[in-house]
């Protein structure tokens, strides 16, 4: 796996290419592939009848989903957890309700015909097909200390996403991240040949998370945490592979003591050319977007080299 080569960028396309086309989606992550974007990032949840999924929140969103009668559903609480494959299967993620909240943030995103909740086996199954050396697969796995009853336990999540990882050929090809390090601590115990990248957001208030990194966060495993500097150093002494801040808690300081422990940086999630090109300035290994060609434009516009 190549996570990082020097004076370049590597280009994630965030759950697919979520500024172009629905998120999540099988036909989101094709066009990553046709337009020779090899790298993704994607969000993984289980479903009743255990089956890893494709999708980003522990609830189905009223903004991207319609019931099979082609209404936006007004449930906010219909979790993930607690309907099976097939149940979710009667639901269509391909569109965005614009007029809401989130679908504001993405007026440009096409509408898709008939689209459901990808299987991660589907997935993996068409990045089989599309393998490539520089191919790169980032499976967040959605996890939370915070609520109970939102998904089995890190130890099970583990072992159902890796049941499903080692079906395929592409083991050497995927880094697993998540925000919930007592996953990660499961992914080094049972797999530890599967790279880990560690999640991190600092910020008060986000839209569906907020500060995750603080002295004994139950999201660090309750570990001890006073400084900022400290970050990479603790995700190197855990075995991290990668480190994954929210590009706005960063600085170029911060990346020089990354790559001084030997851990590359890879930000999320960057939709403004002006943040794109400070990330580049910082010297980050990768970038996670929703516009992936939009920022392969602006590197080839700007002579900066990608991959």
């Amino acid at each position: 796996m190549i996570l990082s080569k020097p004076n370049h960028i590597k280009i994630y396309g965030h759950r697919g290419a979520r500024g172009d086309l629905p998120e999540n989606t099988l036909e989101s992550f094709k066009y990553l592939f046709e337009n020779n974007i090899n790298a993704y990032e994607t969000d993984i949840l289980i479903s009743k009848d255990f089956i890893p999924v494709i999708t980003h929140d522990f609830r189905l969103d009223p903004s991207l989903t319609k019931d099979n009668e082609g209404n936006w559903i007004e449930d906010e609480n219909i979790k993930i957890y607690d309907l099976t494959y097939e149940e979710l299967l009667k639901f269509d993620v391909g569109s965005l309700n614009k007029l809401s909240r989130y679908g504001r943030r993405f007026v440009n995103q096409k509408t898709l015909e008939n689209q459901k909740i990808p299987k991660l086996s589907e997935l993996l199954n068409l990045s089989s097909k599309n393998i490539s050396e520089n191919l790169l697969i980032n499976l967040e796995i959605k996890s939370t200390p915070d609520e109970e009853n939102l998904t089995p336990t890190p130890e099970e999540m583990v072992k159902l996403v890796m049941q499903e990882v080692n079906k395929s050929t592409l083991q050497n090809k995927i880094i697993v991240s998540s925000f919930d390090w007592r996953t990660l601590t499961e992914m080094k115990k049972l797999y530890p040949e599967i790279s880990r990248a560690y999640l991190t957001f600092q910020q008060q208030a986000g839209i569906k998370i907020k500060n995750t990194i603080y002295n004994r966060s139950p999201w660090m495993s309750y570990m001890p945490f006073f400084e900022n500097h400290e970050l990479p150093k603790i995700i190197k002494s855990q075995g991290g592979e990668a480190w994954h801040p929210y590009h706005k808690d960063i600085t170029k300081k911060l990346v020089d003591i990354s790559h001084q422990e030997n851990l590359p940086v890879n930000v999320w999630t960057v939709n403004k050319d002006y943040d794109m090109l400070k990330m580049v300035e910082y010297g980050v290994d990768g970038i996670m977007t929703d516009y992936p060609l939009k920022l392969k434009e602006l590197c080839e516009k700007e002579n900066i080299n990608w991959f």
